[in-house]
C-alpha cells in the first residue's frame, strides 16, 4: 500500500528554547511542498531512547495512513546512520540507534532502507527523504534496503504466578502512570482475577474503578489507552505525586 504523504510530524529532544526545531522544520517545509508539518514532542530528555519510542508510539496511531515520522533523538557517540521505514503503512525516519527497534517491539517494519552511512547534515538528508516520499521516486530505487540495523530490547514485565512486576513507563503531564504491560497478554493472564497495585513502600491501591469514564473525583481508576497500555491515574489529581512515584520505579499488581 503507498500512499502519497502530506503529513509529517516531528519528535525529538532538541527542547523549544533554541534553534534546533525551526532549523529542521525550515530545511524539511523550504524543499518540500506541500506539506504539512505537527510537533508531537520536542521536550523528550536528552539521548533518551525509550521515552522517545514510547512517546511516538503513542501519538503515530492517530495519523492518517501514509504520514511520516522524523524521530530525532541522537546519541553522538554511535553514529550507524539514518533509516527511513515503512511500518504499519507509516513512514518513520530516524537515526540507527535501535529506536526503531523499540517502536516496533517484536514486528518488524514493512520495509527498511539506510539513507546514509552517518548522520552528517542530518537536516538535509531527511528533507531528500521526505522529497522522494511526496515525489513520484520509489525509496527502492534511491536507498539501499537495509539488513542490519541496531536491535534494543525494551525491559518487559515480569509475569508470576500471583503478580506482575510491571515498570512506569512514562509519567505524563497529569500525573498519569502509564505501564509498560500492554492489553491483550495482561488479559491472557488476570483473566477474570480481582488485582490490586503495590508500590515498593508497601503502599497498596486495591479500591479502584475500572475504565477513564465512571471515576469519582479523588479515587484512583486504571484503563488501556489507545496505543494498548495500562494506566493508573487519580481522577482530579496526580497519581505520581500522590503516590510519590517516577519513570522506571517498580509497581506490582497482585493477584487475588
Amino acid at each position: 500500500m503507498h500512499v502519497k504523504p502530506t503529513l509529517v510530524s516531528i519528535c525529538s529532544d532538541f527542547g523549544d528554547s533554541d534553534y534546533r526545531v525551526s532549523a529542521l522544520k525550515a530545511r524539511i517545509l523550504g524543499a518540500n511542498h506541500p506539506i504539512e508539518v505537527v510537533d508531537i514532542s520536542h521536550q523528550i530528555n536528552p539521548f533518551d531512547l525509550v521515552e522517545a519510542a514510547f512517546v511516538i508510539s503513542n501519538a503515530f496511531i492517530f495519523f492518517p495512513v501514509g504520514s511520516i515520522h522524523v524521530v530525532w533523538v541522537f546519541n553522538s557517540g554511535l553514529d550507524r546512520g539514518i533509516l527511513l521505514a515503512r511500518y504499519q503503512n507509516h513512514y518513520f525516519i530516524l537515526p540507527d540507534n535501535g529506536i526503531l527497534s523499540l517502536i516496533t517491539g517484536a514486528d518488524r517494519p514493512e520495509k527498511l532502507y539506510r539513507i546514509s552511512d552517518d548522520s552528517f547534515e542530518f537536516r538535509d538528508r531527511i528533507s531528500s527523504a521526505i522529497r522522494v516520499l511526496i515525489g513520484e521516486e520509489e525509496a527502492g530505487l534511491m536507498y539501499d534496503e537495509c539488513e542490519d540495523p541496531i536491535v534494543k530490547i525494551n525491559v518487559s514485565p515480569v509475569y508470576q504466578k500471583d503478580r506482575i512486576q510491571a515498570r512506569i513507563a512514562y509519567v505524563d503531564h497529569y500525573g498519569n502512570l502509564v505501564l509498560n504491560i500492554r492489553q491483550k497478554p495482561f488479559e491472557e493472564v488476570a483473566g477474570q482475577k480481582i488485582f490490586s497495585f503495590q508500590t515498593s513502600s508497601q503502599q497498596v491501591i486495591s479500591d479502584f474503578y475500572i475504565g477513564e469514564t465512571n471515576a469519582e473525583n479523588g479515587s484512583f481508576y486504571s484503563y488501556f489507552n489507545h496505543a494498548g497500555y495500562m494506566i493508573l491515574a487519580l481522577c482530579g489529581g496526580n497519581a505520581a505525586n500522590t503516590l510519590d512515584l517516577k519513570r522506571e520505579d517498580i509497581l506490582q499488581i497482585v493477584f487475588e
